[in-house]
């Protein structure tokens, strides 16, 4: 071990260590711009830091080396260890010459670079120094194509071109350029028209660093014109395996041959999922799109679409589709064992906690339910949890119980929509029916919860809308815990809790996710859930019909409904920084307003909390909030306005087997009406002395399909506290204080 951490002496038997590269550029603004992408051009790695301090596996490396005709020493070395990396002046040169490669790339095309190499022989840093010089900016743009057709389809959409008067001279834009005219005339028939045939010019020598760009289009050989392709005929087969080995005949539709082979589906749904019809010019992008409309009728195990060119030679050359669709099975049927963990407060204490326990779900997929690819999901879920706390009996050690089943059935258009299905069929649509029925038995309640709604959605690559327009839920809550049920009956917010609850809610929102583009090391994930109605048709409905009340609020079958409008957004940024360092983050905001026949709350299931392993993890679940408001026997950890920010480094300790993480969490949640509880409203002059601050360390098992971590985390800004005393980290010189306010979660993928 002593021989692993003297890493000088052992840098002066194999030669001097890399410890880091540093990219200085002279320019400023080239520095903010380049500096990371840079970095790839570089060809020697340093050796792998945990938190940039200590070169963990390098040493561990190099204690195997101690004994390396052993079965430990070769594990140690293979399993843990790292060979060093000997600083190579023949890599550096080739660095140079790939930085000044892509410098040229982005339009500077006579950088200065030199480098120097610094510190000790175990820490060598290699310093390159960078002047980029101006870059070439484009000051004239001449097209030279030898077909006037193709010249004026060009010209017609040079407002979209990537090469634009007096930006910078950039190859991305040029290969861009070559992909967005190939596409152009692809969509207008020019079937065999390739990017390659793209090819440009440039000119540098104008003054003033200024560069003409030449776009060249040639003529294929032998004097011929590229030809525009029309669709002859399009052909679908359906490669049914129940289907008997007699010679099953070909039907006609309206756009296609079709052959089901006795598989049961409306040719309309195939129609409706097509968007290339005979008699058309040649489009590609039309083609790509019915091609992914057809994948996402999810009834399909596979979806072949060729096309075959007919007449080549001839001036009317044209295209066929031959379309094989394999069928999905039918019925998919799984059961999946799980362990789960939860967060848990409870309400005759008001302490929080985290339950564990064994859940398994059930479920069966019927596809093509009604011949028309509806797909019917069927879905029942069964848990048990042990709910722990003070005055909690351990027997039996199960006491907290869930029961779910749901339904769902999609319809792949816009249901009661046609003319909008038809204007957005360059999109995935769907129509979804949902219900469900849950009941729930802890220490505290026995719960029922009915639910029905139906929901639009509206889909494309990356971005994913939705909208609700009814959904209707009805929730029946009674006292299992007759000291919960004494304790209510002057708690306000325990009656809220327990009142039966009816709301009746629209929703619109949106996902947008690029983590899916494989060129993107860094990736943005937003949920918006914009807007959320609830009660208002109701309400509505009541002067309308004449109904008076005589309580001060109206009912619906007899129970209270709700009225309040929200949102909240979940946005999360993954920055990558190197293949063993991610940076990720994460801003939770959302706003709930009661009003009208519910004017102090928001029904429980729609109110915010916070705490917990997969928010501000310093805290237990639920035990902080509204605001700073902290009396003794406050049940109510609940609130109509939520703020959270999360930032976590994330690195790789061994193989991307074992992750690490560094994390600190701030965050509260806040009443948005007045209700007597002093600093429990959100106020903007003073929300931020109330934000809850917490840090800690992680550890993560990532198993490709499953990630298990645990976390531990400290409070430091604590604001349950007296203001002049909310900064607790002055308190942890104890190692005795620091160990007790210590949170450890456990928990099942990453937090966010």
């Amino acid at each position: 071990m002593m021989q692993a951490c003297n890493l000088s002496k052992l840098a002066q038997k194999e030669g001097a260590f890399l410890y880091k590269n540093k990219i200085a550029i002279k320019e400023t603004r080239e520095s903010r711009l380049f500096s990371s992408d840079i970095d790839a051009y570089v060809k020697q790695i340093p050796n792998k830091r945990i938190l940039g301090l200590t070169r963990f596996n390098l040493r561990f490396y190099h204690l195997g080396n101690s004994f390396p005709e052993t079965w430990l020493g070769r594990n140690i070395q293979k399993k843990i260890g790292e060979v060093p990396v000997i600083l190579d002046s023949i890599l550096i040169e080739s660095s140079i010459k790939g930085i000044t490669g892509f410098l040229k790339t982005e339009g500077y095309f006579y950088p200065e670079i030199s480098y120097e190499v610094t510190g000790k022989i175990h820490k060598k840093q290699v310093k390159y120094n960078i002047s980029t010089g101006k870059a070439y900016h484009i000051y004239r743009i001449e097209q030279h194509i030898a077909d006037k057709t193709i010249d004026s389809l060009v010209q017609s959409q040079f407002d979209f071109s990537h090469i634009r008067y007096g930006n910078p001279v950039k190859f991305e834009n040029m290969l861009k350029e070559k992909a967005r005219i190939s596409d152009q005339l692809k969509d207008q028939g020019y079937y065999s028209f390739g990017k390659d045939v793209v090819a440009f010019d440039l000119d540098t020598g104008m003054h003033n660093y200024r560069a003409m760009v030449g776009i060249n289009i040639s003529n294929p050989e032998g004097f011929n014109k590229f030809k525009t392709y029309r669709l002859d005929h399009i052909f679908i087969e359906i490669e049914n395996k129940e289907t008997d080995n007699k010679l099953l005949d070909t039907t006609h539709f309206r756009k296609f041959s079709y052959k089901p082979n006795n598989y049961p589906l409306n040719p309309q749904v195939l129609e409706r999922a097509l968007l290339v019809s005979p008699k058309q010019t040649y489009n590609q992008t039309l083609s790509t799109i019915s091609f992914s409309r057809l994948n996402d009728l999810q009834i399909f195990r596979s979806v072949n679409m060729n096309a075959i060119p007919k007449n080549e030679s001839t001036d009317t050359p044209s295209i066929s589709y031959v379309i094989k669709l394999q069928p999905s099975n039918k019925y998919d049927f799984t059961i999946e064992p799980q362990a789960i963990t939860s967060d848990q407060s409870n309400l005759v204490t008001g302490s929080s906690g985290r339950n564990y326990g064994l859940a398994s779900q059930i479920t069966l997929t019927d596809k093509n339910v009604f011949k028309n690819a509806e797909i019917l999901q069927l879905s029942y879920r069964v848990s048990v949890e042990a709910q722990r706390g003070f005055n909690i009996p351990t027997v039996p050690f199960f006491n907290s119980f869930e029961s779910n089943l749901s339904a769902n059935l999609i319809f792949p258009k816009l249901l009661f929509l046609p003319k909008l299905d038809s204007k957005w069929n360059k999109y995935t649509n769907r129509s979804m029916v949902t219900a469900s029925f849950i009941w729930e038995q802890n220490v505290n309640w026995i719960r029922n919860v009915y639910a029905v709604g139906f929901n639009w959605q509206k889909s494309r690559p990356y971005f994913n809308q939705y909208f609700v327009p009814a959904e209707i839920s009805y929730i029946k809550t009674d006292f299992n815990n007759s000291s919960l049920e004494e304790q209510s009956k002057n708690d306000p917010y325990l009656q809220s809790v327990f009142n039966n609850n009816l709301v009746t809610a629209s929703r619109y929102g949106f996902v947008f996710n690029n983590q899916g583009n494989i060129r993107k090391k860094h990736y943005t994930y937003i949920k918006w859930d914009v807007l959320e109605l609830a009660g208002n048709i109701i309400d509505q409905a009541f002067p309308l019909l004449g109904i008076q009340s005589d309580t001060g609020f109206n009912t619906f079958m007899g129970v209270q409904y709700f009225q309040y409008a929200k949102t909240f957004a979940d946005i999360r940024y993954n920055r990558y920084l190197d293949e063993n360092n991610r940076l990720a983050s994460r801003l939770a905001i959302g706003v709930a307003i009661p009003y009208g026949n519910s004017p102090e709350f928001v029904p429980f299931d729609k109110r915010f909390f916070t705490g917990g392993a997969n928010s501000i993890r310093a805290f237990l679940p639920r035990s902080i909030g509204p605001g700073a408001y902290n009396a003794a026997g406050n049940t109510d950890r609940s609130g109509d306005v939520r703020l959270e920010f999360n930032i976590e480094s994330r690195f790789n300790i061994l193989n991307h087997f074992i992750e690490g993480a560094i994390f600190t969490d701030v965050g509260n949640i806040w009443r948005i009406k007045e209700d007597g509880r002093e600093e429990a409203v959100f106020a903007f002059n003073s929300f931020y002395k109330q934000l809850a601050v917490g840090s800690g360390l992680g550890l993560r098992l990532n198993l490709d399909f499953l990630v298990v971590r645990l976390d531990a985390a400290v409070p430091i800004i604590d604001p349950r506290k007296p203001l002049n005393n909310r900064n607790v980290l002055p308190t942890y010189g104890n190692i005795g204080n620091l160990w007790s306010a210590t949170i450890f979660n456990v928990g099942v993928g990453y937090p966010f």
